[in-house]
């Protein structure tokens, strides 16, 4: 419990009024990947974290070596986990998140699509699918050689099918991290879209040269 000085400590948070409640689905969601926003269902586990974060913060540190981080500004704020100059933490293998190669390609297809080429209205899947396999036309064999090297498998002859359910597969691996929200044919990015910028900065920065380098 808090001491008497009302310093913060590693525990400080459990003695919030709705810990109980919230508290045990903000850990796995955290420990599983999820980035945590000001969005929808999210919002009660937010405003816990945002005024529970310096003492969540030591927990995490002290109890897992990773950091519980803030990212973004305003009304674009959002918070996860992240691993100490690379150390993994103490943290199960079960719940760490990696993205596939090719999922990170279509990520850089989509921001290529949103944020360079401002289709800032694009909200559905279908039309997504069809701009990415316009965008990707000179780099679906090595799109294809990344989706083959994840399976471990031999390249083949590709296909807008393959295309088509690769990027299905990734929009749903970026809806359980908290990047966007999609349901059905309609999709939305979210704030924390933002941390493919983080990851990949270099990358990006230097998309064309990234994406020629498929081809």
């Amino acid at each position: 419990m808090e001491n008497e000085s009302n310093k913060i400590s590693l525990s400080s948070f459990l003695y919030s009024d709705n810990s109980e409640e919230l508290f045990a689905s903000i850990d796995y969601l955290l420990k599983d990947g999820m980035h945590i926003q000001k969005q929808g269902k999210q919002i009660n586990q937010f405003n816990f974290i945002s005024q529970n974060q310096e003492s969540l913060k030591m927990y995490y540190n002290t109890f897992f070596k990773v950091d519980l981080v803030e990212a973004g500004q305003d009304n674009a704020i959002y918070y996860y986990l992240d691993f100490i100059n690379n150390n993994r933490g103490h943290i199960s293998e079960k719940h760490r998140h990696m993205l596939k190669s090719e999922y990170v390609i279509i990520g850089f297809l989509i921001y290529k699509i949103v944020f360079i080429d401002r289709e800032i209205d694009l909200e559905s899947v279908q039309k997504l699918k069809e701009k990415i396999r316009i965008e990707s036309e000179d780099y679906k064999q090595g799109i294809y050689a990344l989706i083959a090297k994840s399976k471990n498998t031999t390249p083949g002859n590709y296909n807008d099918d393959l295309i088509d359910r690769t990027i299905q597969s990734a929009l749903e691996e970026f809806k359980k991290i908290g990047w966007i929200n999609l349901e059905k044919d309609e999709f939305h990015i979210l704030p924390a879209f933002d941390r493919l910028l983080k990851v990949y900065e270099d990358y990006i920065i230097n998309i064309d040269e990234t994406l020629n380098e498929l081809k």
